[in-house]
């Protein structure tokens, strides 16, 4: 159960290859009023942001002509596209950049929950959380629901001018510098000039991006929030072939050609967490031990809130609702638990978090200790706990069929059921 500083969630590509076909997160009807919308303001963003912006030689480079932009509806079936929400690409032979419907939809809503959590004071992590559930997890019967269902933001968000100003904000500068990247694909294409490295494609079509948006007045946040989304989906390390690999060496290249020096420093700081082994690892544990119950909005810093069960009055050893700390060994720093335990006689089921998805735990009482098996991901191990005041407990975890040996844990009950 190895944790990691989580910091790349605060921080706030395209395609590569993954486990899972991900379902349909919207219906028809959601999706053709709204690839309409798209449709329209897409293109305006290329006839009155982008091409004004472009440099005669740039023009010349296009032929004189703007690329043309198709809007797929329903999402295409491409292997190109396959499984992933944000599957932006080109087709540089044709001059063409691909914006399917449903991830255009996918990153608006995307936008729309940033804005709302930032501005309500919310963290963020959530929405990490949330791509990473769809990247890792096992879908429910019913399917994954669309992001702003899943993450709890009020069907009324954008009526707050603070908000809509955000997330409208987020999304046009987001488009802009996707749509910016793909003709700096194209335009290797046009010019013979596509390396057999895919990072070094990615890198010179990021550049083309960053310097045509740097002659805009747009600071372009809103590119963070799609690559937020979109790390989950590049595999680590990158697959051989991937189209659109994202690595903490692109990110960190990407840095230097922007003007914005806050931008800038941003993605220096994911730069330095999107190559690292264990941050990639968090981020499939998040997804496997994702609870989409949990995603509920909180505070920076707190931990997710978990289902406390029905009320009952028992006043009973490890029942309620419990916060602590559980040290990993060899490492000295205490991390922060939460712990929902359901006590019926001797019997005890529960969860707990300590801000990386959800894990089980079940078990015996006996006496005043607690014989316990945990299972968070693809992780699992046994542990006892030991009760002096019914409020309270201390005890020791490990692997495998280990009690203990993996560290320490702790627990003081918040609130008694009644």
């Amino acid at each position: 159960m190895r944790v990691m500083a989580y910091v790349f969630l605060a921080l706030l590509g395209s395609v590569p290859m993954y486990a899972n076909d991900l379902p349909r997160l919207y219906d028809d009807p959601t999706l053709q009023y709204w690839g309409a919308r798209y449709q329209r303001s897409t293109t305006k963003i290329l006839d009155d942001v982008i091409w004004p912006a472009l440099l005669q030689n740039e023009k010349n480079a296009f032929g004189g002509r703007k690329p043309m932009l198709e809007f797929p509806f329903p999402p295409t079936t491409t292997d190109e596209a396959k499984g992933n929400p944000l599957a932006f690409y080109s087709f540089g032979h044709r001059d063409l950049v691909v914006f399917p419907v449903m991830s255009l939809k996918f990153l608006d809503d995307l936008c729309t929950a940033y804005a709302w959590l930032q501005i309500n004071g919310y963290g963020l992590e959530t929405i990490s959380e949330y791509t990473a559930i769809l990247r890792y997890g096992t879908p429910p019967a019913r399917g994954f629901p669309a992001p702003l269902e899943a993450l709890h933001i009020p069907q009324n968000a954008l009526k707050d001018a603070k908000v809509d100003d955000l997330a409208l904000g987020h999304f046009v500068t987001a488009r802009t510098f996707i749509l910016l990247h793909e003709m700096g694909h194209i335009l290797q294409t046009r010019t013979n000039s596509v390396s057999s490295d895919p990072i070094n494609n990615e890198e010179r079509a990021d550049r083309f991006a960053a310097a045509v948006m740097n002659r805009t007045p747009l600071r372009p946040l809103g590119m963070l929030v799609f690559f937020l989304a979109d790390a989950h989906w590049s595999s680590y390390p990158a697959v051989p072939g991937a189209t659109h690999p994202l690595s903490g060496k692109r990110v960190l290249t990407l840095a230097t050609y922007f003007d914005d020096p806050t931008l800038a420093l941003k993605l220096r700081k994911m730069a330095d967490f999107l190559d690292d082994p264990e941050i990639r690892q968090g981020f499939a544990a998040t997804g496997k031990a994702g609870n989409l119950a949990a995603l509920t909005p909180r505070r920076p810093g707190e931990l997710p809130h978990l289902d406390n069960g029905p009320a009952d009055s028992s006043g009973q050893a490890f029942d309620g609702v419990y916060r602590g700390q559980f040290v990993q060994s060899p490492e000295p720093e205490a991390m922060q638990v939460e712990l929902s335990l359901h006590r019926n006689d001797d019997n005890v089921t529960g969860s707990f978090t300590f801000g990386l998805g959800v894990g089980t735990i079940s078990g015996t009482v006996v006496g005043n200790r607690l014989y316990f098996e945990w299972q968070w991901a693809k992780n699992f191990g046994k542990g006892v706990f030991e009760s002096h005041d019914n409020h309270s407990f201390a005890g020791t975890w490990g692997y495998g069929q280990s009690r203990s040996g993996a560290g320490t844990w702790t627990g003081k009950q918040l609130l008694l059921k009644h």
